[in-house]
């Protein structure tokens, strides 16, 4: 009977650890976000990298600096979709001089099988 408990425990832990892993490359897939983006030559891949920045909104972006580039980061909240909020979440990664080092680093995941004793106790 502690047999079977102890099996059934490592069970738990092991898929409590899968799921564990799987959850945390999902939402980190995208990875953590460093550097700068010069959001008057920043391209649309390049503005993608900024956080609540797709595609469709990239595209916004360069449409807008075509017509009349950006004097200050604060005007980006004149691109639909991108309020206070969005701002501030966007602030510590734009500027409009320098070139653009934004870049996404992958965090280092833990893997399951560290979480896990390789062996059960013994009786």
């Amino acid at each position: 009977m502690k047999k079977r408990m102890a099996v059934m425990l490592a069970m738990a832990v092991l898929c409590a650890a899968a799921g564990f892993d799987v959850q945390a490359k999902s939402s980190a897939a995208k990875g953590q976000l460093t550097g700068v983006v010069n959001i008057n030559e920043a391209g649309v891949a390049q503005l993608t990298l900024l956080p609540g920045i797709g595609a469709k909104r990239a595209q916004s972006i360069r449409e807008y600096v075509q017509a009349h580039p950006f004097k200050s980061v604060e005007e980006l909240k004149a691109i639909k979709g991108i309020g206070d909020k969005g701002m501030e979440k966007l602030k510590p990664y734009l500027t409009l001089t320098g070139p653009t080092t934004a870049q996404r680093v992958k965090p280092v995941s833990v893997q399951a099988s560290a979480m896990v004793p390789a062996t059960l106790p013994a009786k």
